[in-house]
């Protein structure tokens, strides 16, 4: 990966690509050898097994279920021997049992285990594709009657430490606020409220909620700010060793989280690669990093986390110099703000195809966004920094607070004034896979042609080609013309239709139907209408198709252009002769199974 981006050829000779090939043929081997040996155990999916296993992530949250992440030691199976497993187990308990569990506890768990699998709806997180790139593949309900602890964890400083730090924050920090500065600080977003979520995600601040290269590049610079103050006593060299060592102990101590793993070590490199080579090489460090992270564990090469921050990355390195440089500011406070858009922009030119292939929309003011999170982040992490410090001393941890409060106020406030405008965000972008190559493939061309400053036509042929691509997928999904049934535990469906969605659903619950609809109109916006059709009966003419909804002694009807179907609550249902069967999840023998979102296109 390294010899081939970026590299001259060597007139002396050609020697080095050799062992290019060799470290790549080596990387993809063991790859594929760590594929193969992270696929699911098909025995184990929906029976109760006694799993035995290492708690590597404590439930956390207030939430009815908390997840929690352990790893598989053995799995104990009936007249069989126990059953090695090196895999991980994603899984829910109550609150009451949640305390009961220490980080490094080893623990007998007898529950059923199933198979993480996606409901199959329009925009839905991808979870089986999320979790598998952990090495998770299986999911473990259970409470305090279905598990007993084998040995309990040695208690250690770092978690003494971060639970003083916990106790200080919810002590001094508004239960409004307490959740932000847990994902700012210690990468635990299960406080986070739905709303500040949406909030973010709608203006394109999501990546501050998650500690990467911003947050390590932001506690880089505060350290070196203030040994910058004891420059008499302490070399440049020496203050950044201090930095290195100080973030490495901040990773160790919220347990190297893999966004936090990946911006220190690309951090780590990065600083001692300008230091020993200078910034010529920066290009060829990145990509080091990369590869280190990569042979540390293949999986990241799947994790979305890790593809967005490379890509972010190399979009800063490629492409930050040339735009910056395209417009000169006679006045600083300009260059600065232009700088900082700059920077927007060149990481945003290489993320935004991942971006709109994994969310399916994108933040139109996202150069606003992050030219306030540049101004907010850096006071923010800076006296949040403080206050864990000197909250630790028992100084000023009051006023300290007070001052983290009025600054997350401001910061959630400009977030929503952003979520707010119009047009902030567009949806609608269901890409492939070969739209998404193409898009990338136009991204380096892009930069192909910054590189080349006189190829304007060039650059103005792939710009509109780019936007040709966006805008025909994304006229595509609007005019859609469709009625999709939804796999729900009650009856749902949507129809759209002009650029209007009537969502008819039997008696769901608003927390039920109102996340469902949220990703549905990611893949197709329009104005929504709810109608509820408990024991009501309902006809929708659209000028095309005819949906009726009707009520009759076998329960409810559904009539799609005067062809009828019955849907099935229970399996019985299936069996009465008739119309043809539309069966919920559970139901078998059905014509429609709804497993997964069923469409009727129009």
């Amino acid at each position: 990966m390294i010899g081939f981006i970026n590299l001259k050829i060597n007139r002396r000779g050609n020697t080095q690509y050799l062992f290019y090939f060799i470290f790549l043929f080596l990387q993809l081997g063991f790859f594929s050898i760590r594929i193969s040996n992270t696929k699911p155990h098909d025995f184990l999916n929906n029976e109760i097994h006694e799993v035995q296993c290492k708690i590597i992530e404590l439930p956390s949250g207030n939430k009815k279920w908390n997840k929690g992440v352990a790893q598989i030691q053995q799995i104990f199976r009936e007249s069989q021997k126990p059953f090695v497993s090196k895999q991980k187990l994603l899984f829910y308990t109550d609150k009451e049992t949640s305390l009961q569990l220490g980080q490094g506890d080893i623990i007998l768990v007898k529950s059923q285990i199933q198979k993480i699998n996606n409901k199959g709806n329009p925009g839905e997180f991808n979870a089986s594709y999320y979790w598998g790139s952990k090495d998770t593949y299986y999911l473990s309900f259970f409470t305090n009657s279905d598990f007993s602890v084998i040995l309990n964890s040695k208690v250690r400083i770092k978690d003494v430490i971060k639970d003083k730090i916990l106790k200080n924050l919810k002590k001094h920090v508004s239960k409004k606020h307490l959740g932000i500065v847990q994902a700012l600080f210690l990468g635990d977003k299960s406080s986070l409220e739905q709303e500040t979520r949406y909030s973010f995600s709608a203006a394109g601040a999501m990546h501050l909620l998650a500690i990467s290269g911003l947050h390590i590049g932001l506690f880089i610079w505060i350290i070196f700010g203030f040994l910058r103050l004891f420059s008499k006593f302490i070399r440049r060299n020496a203050a950044l060793i201090i930095a290195l060592i100080f973030i490495w102990l901040y990773a160790y101590l919220i347990d190297f989280p893999p966004s936090v793993l990946r911006s220190v070590l690309m951090f780590s490199i990065l600083s001692l690669g300008y230091f020993i080579r200078g910034i010529k090489n920066q290009l060829n460090i990145l990509l080091f990093s990369a590869t280190i992270l990569l042979l540390i564990n293949p999986m990241y090469l799947l994790d979305i986390g890790y593809q967005l921050s490379y890509s972010a990355m190399l979009g800063i390195t490629l492409c930050y110099r040339g735009i910056s440089q395209s417009i000169r500011f006679t006045n600083s406070f300009l260059n600065f703000f232009w700088g900082a858009t700059a920077l927007c922009l060149s990481a945003q030119l290489f993320t935004f195809p991942a971006c709109l292939y994994y969310f399916h929309q994108f933040p139109n003011y996202f150069v606003l966004t992050n030219l306030g999170i540049v101004i907010f982040a850096g006071i923010i992490v800076g006296v949040g920094g403080a206050f864990i410090i000197l909250s630790q001393l028992a100084f000023l941890p009051e006023k300290i607070a007070y001052l983290l409060s009025i600054l997350l106020a401001l910061l959630i406030t400009f977030i929503e004034w952003v979520e707010h405008l119009p047009g902030s965000l567009s949806k609608g972008f269901m890409l492939g896979e070969i739209e998404l190559v193409l898009l990338i493939l136009c991204c380096f061309g892009l930069y192909w042609n910054l590189i080349h400053k006189r190829r304007l036509l060039l650059g103005s042929v792939i710009g509109l080609f780019i936007c040709s691509i966006i805008a025909l997928n994304h006229n595509r999904q609007l005019s859609s013309k469709h009625l999709v049934l939804f796999n729900t535990n009650k009856f749902s469906c949507a129809l759209h239709f002009k650029n209007t969605t009537y969502f008819f659903h039997d008696n769901l619950p608003s927390k039920k139907y109102l996340p469902l609809l949220s990703d549905y109109d990611k893949c197709y916006p329009g104005k929504l209408n709810i109608m509820n059709l408990k024991n009501k009966n309902i006809t929708a003419s659209t000028h095309g198709p005819t949906i009726k909804f009707s009520w009759t002694e076998n329960g409810l009807l559904l009539n799609i252009n005067d062809h009828n179907y019955n849907i099935c609550y229970s399996q019985k249902e299936v069996l009465n002769s008739g119309n043809d069967k539309i069966g919920l999840a559970w139901i078998e023998g059905a014509q429609i199974r709804l497993n997964k979102a069923y469409f009727f296109n129009f």
